[in-house]
């Protein structure tokens, strides 16, 4: 049987996030290793929008750098 964890998210924003290759695992992991949850999530995201092939529009870019600054700023978990 599979535990149920409250994500923080609604069941859309999963979706979208596993559609851009979001691992919840390796956000699970993050967490155990001592990551706010919150910014273990963007760290997921990142690599997500990143693992699979390079980067190549511009609404690719935008959306990798959007998430980049929110997770760089500092204002993640606060």
């Amino acid at each position: 049987m599979t535990e149920t964890h409250d994500l923080g998210m609604t069941d859309t924003e999963y979706a979208l996030l596993i559609a851009q290759g979001y691992d919840p695992n390796l956000k699970s992991q993050l967490i155990e290793l001592g990551e706010n949850p919150d910014q273990a999530r963007q760290l997921v995201r990142i690599v997500g929008l990143t693992k699979d092939k390079p980067l190549q529009t511009e609404e690719e870019w935008q959306e990798f750098m959007a998430v980049w600054e929110h997770t760089c700023d500092g204002s993640v978990g606060k």
